[in-house]
C-alpha cells in the first residue's frame, strides 16, 4: 500500500514541532511533561498505525518502557540507574530519554518520505517547464474550471505527453496520484504560474 506521502509528511512534522515544547516542559520541571509525553507518544503511534509503519511497534515498546518505568521498573541495559537516586527524578530522566529515542524514529520517517516528496518535485518541476515551453501549461490552467479539476487536467495532460510520460512515471514511483497533484500546486504556488 503506498501512503499519501504529502500528509504523512504533514503528521509527522506536526509530531516532530512538539518536540521544542516537550523538551521546555521537562526542562522546566513542569508536572504536565509526563503526560504531555504520554499524550505525544499515543498521538505519534496512532499515525504510524494509520499509514501501516512497522515503527509502531517501537513507539509501542518506548511508551511499554515509560509505563515499567512509573512503576520503578527499568531496563537495566540501556539505562543507567545511580546508586542514590530520587525516584522522581530518575523517572523524569528516564522519560526525557524515551522522548529521544522516539524522536529519532519520527524523524528518520520524516527524513525518509521528505527523500520520496523532494524526488517526485524534482521531476514534476522540469515537467511543468517543459509543458511551458510546449504552450500547454496556460490552455489548462487559465481555463474556468476549478483548481482540483485544472490539476487533474494537467496531469493527464503531463501523462499522455510522450515527452513526458516517463517522468510521471517516475514521479508515481515515489509518490501517489494525489501527492503529486499537490505537489503540483504547490509548484504552481511557489512559481506564481
Amino acid at each position: 500500500m503506498q501512503i499519501v506521502v504529502t500528509v504523512f509528511l504533514d503528521q509527522t512534522g506536526d509530531l516532530l514541532a512538539k518536540g521544542p515544547e516537550l523538551v521546555s516542559l521537562y526542562e522546566l520541571k513542569d508536572a504536565h511533561f509526563l503526560p504531555s509525553l504520554k499524550s505525544w507518544l499515543a498521538e505519534a503511534e496512532e499515525v504510524l498505525a494509520k499509514y501501516h509503519r512497522p515503527q509502531v511497534g517501537e513507539l509501542a515498546g518506548l511508551r511499554a518502557q515509560l509505563l515499567a518505568a512509573a512503576d520503578g521498573v527499568y531496563d537495566k541495559n540501556s539505562f543507567y540507574i545511580p546508586a542514590i537516586k530520587e525516584t522522581r527524578k530518575t523517572y523524569r530522566a528516564f522519560a526525557a530519554i524515551i522522548f529521544n529515542n522516539a524522536q529519532r524514529i519520527l524523524s528518520n520517517l520524516h527524513i525518509t518520505y521528505s527523500a520520496h516528496r523532494e524526488e517526485a518535485e524534482k521531476f514534476l518541476r522540469q515537467i511543468v517547464l517543459i509543458s511551458l515551453q510546449k504552450n500547454t501549461f496556460y490552455p489548462i490552467w487559465n481555463s474556468s474550471t476549478g483548481t482540483s479539476e485544472k490539476l487533474s487536467r494537467l496531469w493527464q495532460s503531463f501523462s499522455t505527453d510522450v515527452d513526458l510520460v516517463q517522468g510521471t512515471r517516475q514521479i508515481l514511483s515515489n509518490v501517489n496520484y494525489i501527492d503529486a497533484l499537490r505537489v503540483l500546486s504547490d509548484i504552481i504556488l511557489d512559481w506564481k504560474l
